[in-house]
Protein backbone atom coordinates (compact mmCIF):
# COMPACT_ATOMS: atom_id res chain seq x y z
CA UNK A 1 0.00 0.00 0.00
CA UNK A 2 1.67 3.21 -1.15
CA UNK A 3 0.10 6.37 0.23
CA UNK A 4 2.09 9.58 0.52
CA UNK A 5 1.61 10.95 3.99
CA UNK A 6 3.65 12.12 6.91
CA UNK A 7 2.98 10.87 10.39
CA UNK A 8 2.21 13.94 12.48
CA UNK A 9 -0.10 12.49 15.11
CA UNK A 10 1.25 13.41 18.52
CA UNK A 11 -2.10 12.62 20.10
CA UNK A 12 -4.99 10.44 18.87
CA UNK A 13 -6.96 12.08 16.08
CA UNK A 14 -10.14 12.71 17.87
CA UNK A 15 -23.86 -9.17 -18.47
CA UNK A 16 -23.32 -7.03 -21.86
CA UNK A 17 -21.33 -8.30 -24.86
CA UNK A 18 -18.27 -6.39 -26.06
CA UNK A 19 -18.15 -5.69 -29.81
CA UNK A 20 -15.78 -8.00 -31.64
CA UNK A 21 -13.51 -5.13 -32.67
CA UNK A 22 -12.93 -4.36 -28.98
CA UNK A 23 -13.35 -0.65 -29.65
CA UNK A 24 -16.16 -0.19 -27.24
CA UNK A 25 -17.29 3.40 -26.75
CA UNK A 26 -19.34 4.32 -23.75
CA UNK A 27 -21.97 6.75 -24.92
CA UNK A 28 -22.10 9.98 -22.93
CA UNK A 29 -25.32 10.21 -20.99
CA UNK A 30 -26.29 13.48 -22.64
CA UNK A 31 -26.22 11.77 -26.06
CA UNK A 32 -28.41 8.78 -25.23
CA UNK A 33 -31.29 8.63 -27.69
CA UNK A 34 -34.89 8.64 -26.65
CA UNK A 35 -35.18 5.06 -27.86
CA UNK A 36 -32.92 4.07 -24.99
CA UNK A 37 -33.94 6.49 -22.29
CA UNK A 38 -36.89 8.81 -21.93
CA UNK A 39 -35.77 12.40 -21.97
CA UNK A 40 -37.68 13.03 -18.79
CA UNK A 41 -35.27 10.74 -16.93
CA UNK A 42 -32.10 12.26 -18.35
CA UNK A 43 -31.66 15.00 -15.74
CA UNK A 44 -31.77 12.41 -12.99
CA UNK A 45 -28.89 10.52 -14.53
CA UNK A 46 -26.82 13.62 -15.11
CA UNK A 47 -27.05 14.63 -11.50
CA UNK A 48 -26.28 11.15 -10.09
CA UNK A 49 -29.25 9.31 -8.60
CA UNK A 50 -29.56 9.91 -4.88
CA UNK A 51 -32.82 8.12 -4.27
CA UNK A 52 -32.79 5.91 -1.23
CA UNK A 53 -35.38 3.57 -2.73
CA UNK A 54 -34.20 0.05 -1.93
CA UNK A 55 -32.79 -2.05 -4.76
CA UNK A 56 -35.05 -4.89 -5.86
CA UNK A 57 -33.80 -8.30 -4.82
CA UNK A 58 -33.95 -9.27 -8.51
CA UNK A 59 -31.05 -6.85 -9.09
CA UNK A 60 -28.78 -8.46 -6.54
CA UNK A 61 -25.56 -9.97 -7.79
CA UNK A 62 -25.25 -13.72 -7.22
CA UNK A 63 -22.81 -14.54 -4.41
CA UNK A 64 -19.18 -15.54 -4.83
CA UNK A 65 -18.34 -18.81 -3.09
CA UNK A 66 -15.27 -21.00 -2.64
CA UNK A 67 -14.86 -24.69 -3.41
CA UNK A 68 -11.38 -25.71 -2.28
CA UNK A 69 -8.85 -23.78 -4.38
CA UNK A 70 -11.41 -22.16 -6.70
CA UNK A 71 -13.72 -19.17 -6.37
CA UNK A 72 -17.12 -19.75 -7.97
CA UNK A 73 -19.89 -17.61 -9.44
CA UNK A 74 -23.11 -19.56 -10.03
CA UNK A 75 -21.08 -22.77 -9.94
CA UNK A 76 -18.46 -21.64 -12.49
CA UNK A 77 -14.87 -20.48 -11.82
CA UNK A 78 -14.63 -16.75 -11.17
CA UNK A 79 -11.60 -14.47 -11.09
CA UNK A 80 -11.19 -11.37 -8.96
CA UNK A 81 -9.33 -8.76 -11.03
CA UNK A 82 -9.41 -5.00 -10.72
CA UNK A 83 -7.80 -1.99 -9.10
CA UNK A 84 -7.19 -0.79 -5.61
CA UNK A 85 -9.20 2.39 -5.05
CA UNK A 86 -8.50 3.27 -1.46
CA UNK A 87 -10.33 6.62 -1.48
CA UNK A 88 -13.91 5.52 -2.27
CA UNK A 89 -15.13 6.19 1.25
CA UNK A 90 -12.88 9.09 2.30
CA UNK A 91 -10.22 10.93 0.29
CA UNK A 92 -7.33 13.12 1.42
CA UNK A 93 -6.43 14.22 -2.13
CA UNK A 94 -9.28 16.74 -2.40
CA UNK A 95 -9.32 18.50 0.97
CA UNK A 96 -12.41 19.87 2.65
CA UNK A 97 -12.09 23.65 3.02
CA UNK A 98 -11.87 24.82 6.63
CA UNK A 99 -11.83 21.26 7.90
CA UNK A 100 -11.13 20.90 11.62
CA UNK A 101 -8.76 18.01 10.91
CA UNK A 102 -5.34 19.17 9.72
CA UNK A 103 -3.04 18.15 8.13
CA UNK A 104 -5.13 16.00 5.77
CA UNK A 105 -8.60 17.63 5.71
CA UNK A 106 -10.13 14.65 3.90
CA UNK A 107 -13.41 14.83 2.03
CA UNK A 108 -16.14 12.44 0.98
CA UNK A 109 -15.68 11.70 -2.75
CA UNK A 110 -18.11 13.29 -5.20
CA UNK A 111 -20.67 10.78 -6.45
CA UNK A 112 -19.59 11.36 -10.05
CA UNK A 113 -16.03 10.28 -9.19
CA UNK A 114 -17.30 6.98 -7.82
CA UNK A 115 -19.50 6.29 -10.84
CA UNK A 116 -16.60 7.03 -13.19
CA UNK A 117 -14.35 4.65 -11.25
CA UNK A 118 -16.86 1.82 -11.65
CA UNK A 119 -17.17 2.54 -15.39
CA UNK A 120 -13.38 2.39 -15.72
CA UNK A 121 -13.29 -1.00 -13.99
CA UNK A 122 -15.81 -2.23 -16.58
CA UNK A 123 -13.72 -0.77 -19.41
CA UNK A 124 -10.63 -2.56 -18.11
CA UNK A 125 -12.44 -5.88 -17.98
CA UNK A 126 -12.26 -5.91 -14.20
CA UNK A 127 -14.61 -7.76 -11.90
CA UNK A 128 -13.83 -6.23 -8.52
CA UNK A 129 -12.27 -3.41 -6.53
CA UNK A 130 -10.28 -3.46 -3.31
CA UNK A 131 -11.27 -0.40 -1.31
CA UNK A 132 -9.65 0.44 2.02
CA UNK A 133 -11.83 3.33 3.19
CA UNK A 134 -15.03 1.34 2.77
CA UNK A 135 -13.93 -0.52 5.88
CA UNK A 136 -10.98 1.32 7.41
CA UNK A 137 -12.47 4.50 8.84
CA UNK A 138 -11.37 5.46 12.35
CA UNK A 139 -9.80 8.27 14.37
CA UNK A 140 -10.74 11.17 12.09
CA UNK A 141 -13.69 13.56 12.51
CA UNK A 142 -14.97 12.37 9.12
CA UNK A 143 -14.55 8.67 9.94
CA UNK A 144 -17.16 6.03 10.78
CA UNK A 145 -15.63 5.92 14.25
CA UNK A 146 -14.15 9.38 14.91
CA UNK A 147 -13.43 8.31 18.46
CA UNK A 148 -13.77 5.29 20.66
CA UNK A 149 -17.26 3.71 20.30
CA UNK A 150 -18.58 6.90 18.66
CA UNK A 151 -20.38 6.30 15.36
CA UNK A 152 -20.59 9.03 12.72
CA UNK A 153 -23.61 8.10 10.59
CA UNK A 154 -22.74 10.78 8.03
CA UNK A 155 -19.58 8.86 7.12
CA UNK A 156 -21.65 5.93 5.88
CA UNK A 157 -23.17 7.99 3.03
CA UNK A 158 -20.10 7.73 0.79
CA UNK A 159 -19.61 4.06 1.65
CA UNK A 160 -23.28 3.31 0.91
CA UNK A 161 -23.01 5.08 -2.44
CA UNK A 162 -19.83 3.27 -3.48
CA UNK A 163 -21.25 -0.16 -2.66
CA UNK A 164 -24.53 0.71 -4.39
CA UNK A 165 -22.77 1.91 -7.55
CA UNK A 166 -20.47 -1.11 -7.58
CA UNK A 167 -23.51 -3.40 -7.54
CA UNK A 168 -25.15 -1.52 -10.40
CA UNK A 169 -21.98 -1.85 -12.50
CA UNK A 170 -21.55 -5.53 -11.60
CA UNK A 171 -18.35 -4.85 -9.69
CA UNK A 172 -17.60 -6.86 -6.55
CA UNK A 173 -15.97 -5.24 -3.54
CA UNK A 174 -13.17 -6.47 -1.27
CA UNK A 175 -13.00 -4.49 1.97
CA UNK A 176 -10.07 -4.41 4.44
CA UNK A 177 -11.16 -3.65 8.01
CA UNK A 178 -8.07 -2.09 9.60
CA UNK A 179 -4.77 -0.68 8.42
CA UNK A 180 -1.31 -1.46 9.69
CA UNK A 181 -0.41 2.23 9.43
CA UNK A 182 -1.28 5.57 10.97
CA UNK A 183 -2.84 7.14 7.89
CA UNK A 184 -5.63 9.71 7.66
CA UNK A 185 -8.33 7.03 7.37
CA UNK A 186 -7.20 5.26 10.52
CA UNK A 187 -5.74 1.94 11.52
CA UNK A 188 -4.46 -0.17 14.36
CA UNK A 189 -2.88 2.79 16.15
CA UNK A 190 -6.34 4.23 16.84
CA UNK A 191 -7.36 1.08 18.71
CA UNK A 192 -4.07 1.12 20.59
CA UNK A 193 -4.57 4.73 21.67
CA UNK A 194 -8.19 4.09 22.63
CA UNK A 195 -6.91 1.24 24.81
CA UNK A 196 -4.45 3.42 26.70
CA UNK A 197 -1.29 3.02 24.62
CA UNK A 198 -0.07 6.44 23.49
CA UNK A 199 1.63 5.18 20.34
CA UNK A 200 2.09 6.65 16.87
CA UNK A 201 3.68 5.15 13.79
CA UNK A 202 6.06 8.08 13.50
CA UNK A 203 7.60 7.47 16.90
CA UNK A 204 6.69 3.86 17.69
CA UNK A 205 6.69 1.93 14.45
CA UNK A 206 9.35 -0.43 15.82
CA UNK A 207 8.09 -0.47 19.39
CA UNK A 208 7.17 -4.03 20.51
CA UNK A 209 4.15 -2.52 22.29
CA UNK A 210 2.34 -2.15 18.97
CA UNK A 211 1.72 -5.91 19.21
CA UNK A 212 -0.79 -5.05 21.94
CA UNK A 213 -3.24 -4.40 19.11
CA UNK A 214 -3.35 -8.17 18.63
CA UNK A 215 -3.07 -9.28 22.26
CA UNK A 216 -4.66 -6.67 24.54
CA UNK A 217 -8.22 -7.72 25.43
CA UNK A 218 -9.51 -4.15 25.34
CA UNK A 219 -7.98 -3.40 21.94
CA UNK A 220 -9.26 -6.66 20.46
CA UNK A 221 -12.70 -6.08 21.96
CA UNK A 222 -12.89 -2.55 20.57
CA UNK A 223 -11.87 -3.72 17.11
CA UNK A 224 -14.51 -6.47 17.16
CA UNK A 225 -17.10 -3.88 18.17
CA UNK A 226 -16.01 -1.63 15.31
CA UNK A 227 -16.25 -4.54 12.84
CA UNK A 228 -19.79 -5.19 14.03
CA UNK A 229 -20.66 -1.51 13.56
CA UNK A 230 -19.54 -1.71 9.92
CA UNK A 231 -20.99 -5.08 8.94
CA UNK A 232 -24.41 -4.49 10.52
CA UNK A 233 -24.88 -1.02 8.97
CA UNK A 234 -27.86 -0.92 6.60
CA UNK A 235 -27.19 0.74 3.24
CA UNK A 236 -29.69 3.53 2.53
CA UNK A 237 -29.60 2.81 -1.22
CA UNK A 238 -30.03 -0.99 -1.11
CA UNK A 239 -31.79 -1.52 2.22
CA UNK A 240 -29.28 -4.33 2.87
CA UNK A 241 -26.70 -4.52 5.59
CA UNK A 242 -23.14 -4.79 4.37
CA UNK A 243 -23.14 -8.33 5.74
CA UNK A 244 -26.16 -9.18 3.55
CA UNK A 245 -25.10 -7.48 0.31
CA UNK A 246 -23.36 -9.90 -2.11
CA UNK A 247 -21.74 -6.92 -3.86
CA UNK A 248 -19.24 -7.03 -1.01
CA UNK A 249 -17.88 -10.49 -1.77
CA UNK A 250 -15.19 -10.51 0.89
CA UNK A 251 -13.79 -8.83 3.97
CA UNK A 252 -10.07 -8.72 4.70
CA UNK A 253 -8.89 -8.84 8.30
CA UNK A 254 -6.64 -5.88 7.55
CA UNK A 255 -4.19 -4.24 5.21
CA UNK A 256 -0.52 -5.23 5.35
CA UNK A 257 -0.73 -6.34 8.96
CA UNK A 258 2.60 -7.13 10.56
CA UNK A 259 4.65 -6.42 13.67
CA UNK A 260 7.38 -3.96 14.66
CA UNK A 261 9.90 -5.30 12.13
CA UNK A 262 9.13 -4.68 8.48
CA UNK A 263 8.15 -7.91 6.73
CA UNK A 264 8.01 -9.99 9.91
CA UNK A 265 4.43 -11.21 9.22
CA UNK A 266 3.98 -11.02 12.99
CA UNK A 267 0.21 -11.01 12.99
CA UNK A 268 -0.63 -13.76 15.50
CA UNK A 269 -2.67 -16.76 14.36
CA UNK A 270 -4.84 -16.43 17.45
CA UNK A 271 -5.86 -12.87 16.51
CA UNK A 272 -6.46 -13.77 12.85
CA UNK A 273 -8.62 -16.74 13.83
CA UNK A 274 -10.57 -14.70 16.39
CA UNK A 275 -11.33 -11.87 13.95
CA UNK A 276 -12.15 -14.27 11.09
CA UNK A 277 -14.57 -16.16 13.35
CA UNK A 278 -16.14 -12.83 14.34
CA UNK A 279 -16.61 -11.81 10.70
CA UNK A 280 -18.06 -15.24 9.87
CA UNK A 281 -20.54 -14.98 12.75
CA UNK A 282 -21.76 -11.61 11.46
CA UNK A 283 -21.55 -12.32 7.71
CA UNK A 284 -21.66 -16.08 7.13
CA UNK A 285 -21.88 -15.74 3.34
CA UNK A 286 -18.75 -13.59 2.94
CA UNK A 287 -15.35 -14.84 1.91
CA UNK A 288 -12.58 -13.86 4.32
CA UNK A 289 -9.08 -12.76 3.31
CA UNK A 290 -6.08 -12.91 5.63
CA UNK A 291 -4.81 -9.33 5.93
CA UNK A 292 -1.25 -10.27 6.90
CA UNK A 293 1.44 -8.71 4.71
CA UNK A 294 2.66 -11.84 2.93
CA UNK A 295 1.88 -15.52 3.30
CA UNK A 296 2.23 -16.51 6.94
CA UNK A 297 2.25 -20.30 6.64
CA UNK A 298 1.18 -20.59 10.28
CA UNK A 299 -2.20 -19.16 9.21
CA UNK A 300 -2.89 -21.67 6.44
CA UNK A 301 -4.83 -24.01 8.72
CA UNK A 302 -7.28 -21.33 9.91
CA UNK A 303 -10.58 -22.79 8.79
CA UNK A 304 -12.39 -19.46 8.42
CA UNK A 305 -9.78 -17.94 6.06
CA UNK A 306 -10.58 -18.50 2.38
CA UNK A 307 -7.96 -16.40 0.62
CA UNK A 308 -4.34 -15.42 1.35
CA UNK A 309 -2.56 -12.54 -0.35
CA UNK A 310 0.73 -10.76 -0.86
CA UNK A 311 1.80 -7.33 -2.16
CA UNK A 312 4.60 -6.71 -4.64
CA UNK A 313 6.88 -3.67 -4.53
CA UNK A 314 8.73 -4.58 -6.71
CA UNK A 315 7.31 -7.43 -8.77
CA UNK A 316 8.87 -10.73 -7.73
CA UNK A 317 7.87 -13.76 -9.81
CA UNK A 318 9.77 -16.23 -7.65
CA UNK A 319 7.95 -15.10 -4.51
CA UNK A 320 4.65 -15.07 -6.42
CA UNK A 321 5.11 -18.71 -7.51
CA UNK A 322 6.14 -19.77 -4.02
CA UNK A 323 3.13 -18.11 -2.41
CA UNK A 324 0.70 -19.65 -4.89
CA UNK A 325 2.14 -23.11 -4.25
CA UNK A 326 2.01 -22.75 -0.47
CA UNK A 327 -1.60 -21.60 -0.48
CA UNK A 328 -2.77 -24.11 -3.09
CA UNK A 329 -1.16 -26.98 -1.17
CA UNK A 330 -3.21 -25.91 1.84
CA UNK A 331 -6.41 -26.18 -0.23
CA UNK A 332 -7.02 -22.42 -0.20
CA UNK A 333 -6.95 -19.56 -2.73
CA UNK A 334 -4.21 -17.01 -3.53
CA UNK A 335 -4.63 -13.33 -4.44
CA UNK A 336 -2.03 -10.72 -5.42
CA UNK A 337 -3.55 -7.82 -3.49
CA UNK A 338 -1.31 -4.96 -4.62
CA UNK A 339 1.54 -4.52 -7.08
CA UNK A 340 3.68 -1.94 -8.87
CA UNK A 341 2.24 -1.83 -12.40
CA UNK A 342 4.54 1.03 -13.43
CA UNK A 343 7.93 -0.59 -12.93
CA UNK A 344 8.99 2.14 -10.53
CA UNK A 345 10.70 -0.27 -8.14
CA UNK A 346 12.42 -2.40 -10.78
CA UNK A 347 11.90 -6.11 -10.26
CA UNK A 348 10.50 -8.59 -12.72
CA UNK A 349 8.50 -7.69 -15.82
CA UNK A 350 4.78 -7.01 -15.69
CA UNK A 351 4.06 -9.39 -18.58
CA UNK A 352 5.92 -12.22 -16.80
CA UNK A 353 4.04 -11.47 -13.58
CA UNK A 354 0.72 -11.63 -15.43
CA UNK A 355 1.76 -14.83 -17.26
CA UNK A 356 2.23 -16.59 -13.94
CA UNK A 357 -1.15 -15.49 -12.62
CA UNK A 358 -2.86 -16.61 -15.84
CA UNK A 359 -1.02 -19.92 -16.28
CA UNK A 360 -1.26 -21.17 -12.69
CA UNK A 361 -5.05 -21.47 -13.02
CA UNK A 362 -6.43 -23.39 -10.07
CA UNK A 363 -5.61 -21.81 -6.76
CA UNK A 364 -5.24 -18.24 -8.09
CA UNK A 365 -8.13 -15.90 -7.37
CA UNK A 366 -6.72 -12.91 -9.25
CA UNK A 367 -5.00 -9.60 -8.55
CA UNK A 368 -5.45 -5.87 -7.99
CA UNK A 369 -3.00 -3.18 -9.10
CA UNK A 370 -2.16 -0.12 -7.03
CA UNK A 371 -4.01 2.22 -7.68
CA UNK A 372 -6.77 3.90 -9.71
CA UNK A 373 -7.72 7.58 -9.80
CA UNK A 374 -9.92 9.57 -12.17
CA UNK A 375 -11.33 13.05 -12.63
CA UNK A 376 -12.16 15.29 -9.70
CA UNK A 377 -15.94 15.05 -10.12
CA UNK A 378 -16.31 18.78 -10.67
CA UNK A 379 -15.68 18.85 -14.40
CA UNK A 380 -14.22 16.70 -17.15
CA UNK A 381 -10.78 18.28 -17.44
CA UNK A 382 -8.98 17.79 -14.14
CA UNK A 383 -7.62 14.44 -13.03
CA UNK A 384 -6.88 13.92 -9.36
CA UNK A 385 -3.20 13.73 -8.57
CA UNK A 386 -1.78 11.35 -5.97
CA UNK A 387 1.98 11.55 -6.01
CA UNK A 388 3.13 8.06 -5.01
CA UNK A 389 4.33 7.08 -8.49
CA UNK A 390 1.76 4.29 -8.89
CA UNK A 391 -1.35 6.27 -9.82
CA UNK A 392 -3.24 5.04 -12.89
CA UNK A 393 -5.35 7.80 -14.48
CA UNK A 394 -7.40 6.03 -17.14
CA UNK A 395 -8.13 8.22 -20.16
CA UNK A 396 -5.87 11.06 -19.07
CA UNK A 397 -4.70 12.85 -22.25
CA UNK A 398 -1.41 13.58 -20.49
CA UNK A 399 -0.55 9.89 -20.15
CA UNK A 400 2.69 8.95 -21.90
CA UNK A 401 2.79 6.24 -24.57
CA UNK A 402 4.57 4.04 -22.01
CA UNK A 403 1.84 4.55 -19.44
CA UNK A 404 -0.92 3.71 -21.91
CA UNK A 405 0.99 0.62 -23.03
CA UNK A 406 1.04 -0.57 -19.41
CA UNK A 407 -2.69 0.12 -19.07
CA UNK A 408 -3.28 -1.96 -22.21
CA UNK A 409 -1.29 -4.79 -20.63
CA UNK A 410 -3.48 -4.62 -17.55
CA UNK A 411 -6.66 -4.67 -19.65
CA UNK A 412 -5.41 -7.64 -21.72
CA UNK A 413 -4.62 -9.49 -18.49
CA UNK A 414 -7.94 -8.71 -16.80
CA UNK A 415 -9.95 -9.86 -19.83
CA UNK A 416 -7.84 -13.02 -20.14
CA UNK A 417 -8.50 -13.79 -16.49
CA UNK A 418 -12.16 -12.82 -16.29
CA UNK A 419 -13.40 -13.76 -19.78
CA UNK A 420 -10.86 -16.31 -21.02
CA UNK A 421 -10.01 -14.48 -24.23
CA UNK A 422 -7.02 -12.59 -25.56
CA UNK A 423 -7.62 -9.09 -26.90
CA UNK A 424 -3.92 -8.51 -27.47
CA UNK A 425 -1.65 -5.86 -26.05
CA UNK A 426 -2.44 -3.27 -28.72
CA UNK A 427 -6.23 -3.26 -28.50
CA UNK A 428 -7.68 0.24 -28.34
CA UNK A 429 -8.63 1.31 -24.83
CA UNK A 430 -12.40 1.90 -24.58
CA UNK A 431 -13.43 5.48 -24.00
CA UNK A 432 -15.13 6.22 -20.70
CA UNK A 433 -17.27 9.28 -21.21
CA UNK A 434 -17.61 12.25 -18.92
CA UNK A 435 -20.05 12.48 -17.24
CA UNK A 436 -19.62 8.80 -16.58
CA UNK A 437 -22.03 6.42 -18.31
CA UNK A 438 -24.90 4.76 -16.58
CA UNK A 439 -24.54 1.07 -15.71
CA UNK A 440 -24.97 -1.10 -18.82
CA UNK A 441 -24.37 1.69 -21.35
CA UNK A 442 -22.44 -0.48 -23.80
CA UNK A 443 -20.26 -1.78 -20.98
CA UNK A 444 -19.55 -5.38 -20.19
CA UNK A 445 -20.26 -5.73 -16.52
CA UNK A 446 -18.03 -7.62 -14.16
CA UNK A 447 -20.06 -10.77 -13.63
Amino acid sequence: MRLVFTYEHSVPLSPFPIPSNNQLTMTPINKITTTLLPLLLLPLLLTSPISSKPTSSSHLLPPITRNGTTLLLSGKPWKAVGPNIYWLGLDENIPTPDSPNPPYNPSYPAKERVREAMAVINALGGTMVRAHTLGVSTGNPSSIWPDRQETNEEAFESVDWAVYQAGLFGVRVLVPLVDNYDYYHGGKYDFLRWSGYNLTQEHDGENPDIQKFYTDDEAVGLFKEYVETVLTHRNKYTNLTYAEDPTIFAYETGNELQGPIWGDKACPSTWTRTIAQHIRSLAPDKLIFDGTYGINTAHLDIEEIDVYSDHFYPLDVKRLRRGIEEVRNAGKVYFAGEYDWVGLDGGDGLEEFFDVLESEGEGVAGDAFWSLFGRDGVGCETFVDHDDGFTLRYGNPDNSAYTNSRIKLIRRHFIAMSQGRDVGVNATLPVVSCPAPSPGDGIRRGY
